[in-house]
């Protein structure tokens, strides 16, 4: 109000989701006036901290582990669902994926990267020319992490993501083929000199955009960028592979999961892609963000 005797705020937690309340001051009072998740109240959601462990450098990698309502931490199956960017991070407040994870009895481990802002500089700077390389590194340790604390069933460990975060799963699925028993990848990127080949064709060697994408993942002449992509190491794939894209991203264009499929399929790898009719790259549309949902669980 404009005395500022009344406020609305927004409360909430990884393991909460969020609440609009009205708060008097003059009433000494605060009255709840909306659930942004009604279908939510009173459904038994997961435990989420913030954790960290150490890479294989030496490094120490932030972390969010959601556990399963009613469930001991003690050998569970585990999806880690690495964010998308890469330069992002996962914060403290509710996260829908996690707990729909959660609530479907797997321990969720998201892991802050070399490469994730919000950690300092170094951290952030860390994740150059680091796609496939560092960054993944940091996520296959964090599955180490949980097996050696008996939190995770080594023959139970899924990776899922998007964006940044469906190259990482994808990346997982190809380049540590005896870490995931399953992969999820929402319109990620699986050929990254295509991309960037992609990105020029949109814009030119002058752009903003091409410049900074050729710096953090590198040259697309560079053989390392080429052996880095999922897609043309399809043959090393044990996983089974989903593969949802928004038809209408235009961050990450669908031809990289169709690409990924058809070189998935070329190897006789199980795998299933599916198309979102209309969907952008965020999954905007509550509709298509269900069906994602219900494509996950199945």
């Amino acid at each position: 109000s404009s005395d500022r005797e009344r406020v609305l705020v927004v409360a909430e937690s990884r393991s909460h989701p969020p609440v609009i309340h009205l708060v008097d001051f003059g009433a000494g009072r605060a009255d709840t006036v909306g659930e942004l998740y009604p279908d939510l109240v009173g459904v038994p959601l997961g435990e989420s901290r913030a954790t960290s462990y150490l890479a294989r450098d030496g490094a120490t990698i932030p972390a969010y582990l959601t556990l399963p309502p009613g469930r001991e931490a003690k050998k569970l199956p585990v999806v880690v669902l690495p964010h998308g960017g890469p330069e992002s991070r996962d914060t403290s407040g509710f996260d829908w994926l996690a707990q729909f994870l959660a609530t479907r009895g797997y321990a969720v481990l998201q892991p802050q990267f070399r490469g994730s802002t919000g950690f300092g500089r170094a951290h952030r700077l860390a994740g150059y020319g680091e796609w496939g390389g560092r960054m993944q590194d940091d996520l296959s340790d964090g599955v180490r992490h949980l097996v050696e604390t008996g939190i995770a069933d080594p023959q139970r460990v899924c990776i899922a993501g998007a964006s940044y975060g469906g190259y990482a799963a994808l990346a997982g699925a190809a380049f540590t083929p005896d870490l995931y028993a399953c992969a999820v990848s929402v319109n990620g990127v699986s050929d990254l000199p295509t991309m960037i080949g992609d990105l020029l064709r949109r814009g030119d060697e002058s752009s903003d955009a091409v410049a900074y994408w050729k710096d953090h993942i590198g040259p697309p002449t560079n053989p390392q960028v080429a052996a880095r992509s999922p897609a043309r190491a399809a043959a090393s794939v044990r996983a089974a592979v989903l593969l949802l894209h928004g038809a209408n991203d235009t961050v990450v264009p669908p031809s990289q999961s169709q690409l990924m499929a058809k070189s998935l399929a070329a190897a006789g790898k199980p795998h299933r892609y599916v198309e979102l009719p209309g969907e952008d790259h965020w999954l905007s549309s509550g509709a298509m963000r269900t069906r994602a949902l219900e494509e996950i669980a199945s």
